[in-house]
């Protein structure tokens, strides 16, 4: 018997020199750190706890329980069944290159990556429905950003100082205009000005599909490479600066079915000429078509 617990310690010995650091992270969500791969695993079922860091003679300090080599984090993997991602989690692992995050996960909390200079690329799963405030705010080396298809809601910026986003991917068009950026620094169109249906095409023009009843506010904000876009029957309403600086936009048609048009809603879409407002509107928003110098014609209904 006892020649046999031996041998069983012997081979766990190996599985235990792996985690180089372990604990609590949440109710019922634990974290494994492996220093010689330098990767964070998040495991569980639940929600990660929130986080909350300060800055002590500009050395970024964290409560996170891997607070003691926050900046020496490679890689993140998330588990399935972990349900959110806290405030502040990864904020200052500025040595992060890759994240793995579940579809299981639905949201992702204030300043979660704030600070990660290695980023390259993000994607964004199908179940996460918000990301909150400031959430990857100074990934200066982020180049792509994919959304899935369940975001409803981008806090204010989220995607601050990601100056080197190149592409934007949409994977449903559909669901990308319904989300709602909390401003024009929530949504990463506004560094890179394109958007893309997958990693190679580039789209230039848009035709929204039916089943889309409202355009989020700053869903297309900047997106200087659209040049036409449909718009249905289904949508009633046209958020605030939805097309704001849309200057490739030379013509639109707004529905019978829109019955209000945000604040800024067109606000320096220098290209267009003309545009006609249906009866169906009942109100326009402030600014909205501010700066649109090419405007030679505007027909506003009784």
């Amino acid at each position: 018997m006892k020649k046999q617990l031996l041998l069983f310690l012997f081979a766990l010995l190996p599985m235990l020199a792996m985690a180089d650091d372990s604990g609590s992270c949440g109710s019922g969500v634990t974290y494994t750190y492996v220093e010689s791969s330098k990767t964070l695993t998040i495991q569980g079922q639940g929600r990660m706890d929130n986080y909350s860091y300060n800055f002590v003679s500009s050395i970024l300090t964290t409560t996170a329980p891997w607070k003691n080599y926050v900046k020496q984090i490679k890689e993140v993997i998330i588990k399935d069944d972990v349900t959110s991602i806290g405030h502040y989690a990864f904020s200052g692992c500025s040595g992060l290159t890759s994240v793995t995050i579940p579809n299981s996960v639905t949201s992702i909390g204030h300043r979660a990556f704030d600070g990660c200079s290695g980023l390259t690329s993000v994607t964004i799963g199908n179940s996460v429905t918000s990301i909150g405030e400031w959430a990857f705010n100074g990934c200066t080396d982020l180049y792509s950003v994919t959304f899935g298809k369940g975001i409803k809601s981008v806090g204010s910026f989220a995607f601050n100082n990601c100056s080197n986003v190149k592409k934007v991917i949409a994977s449903d068009v559909a669901a990308w205009c319904g989300i709602d950026f909390a401003n024009e620094i929530a949504n990463p169109l506004y560094y890179t000005e394109k958007l893309y249906q997958d990693k190679t095409t580039e789209i230039t023009a848009l035709t929204i599909p039916d089943k889309v009843t409202r355009i989020g506010s700053y869903a297309f904000y900047g997106w200087t490479g659209l040049t036409s876009i449909t718009i249905p029957n289904s949508v009633t309403s046209i958020g605030n600066g939805a097309f704001w600086i849309c200057t490739g936009l030379t013509s639109i048609t707004i529905p019978n079915s829109v019955t209000s048009i945000g604040d800024d809603a067109f606000r320096s879409c220098f290209g267009l000429t003309s545009i006609t407002i249906p009866n169906s509107v009942t109100s326009i928003g402030n600014y909205a078509f501010q700066y649109c110098y090419g405007l030679t014609s505007v027909t506003i209904p009784n």
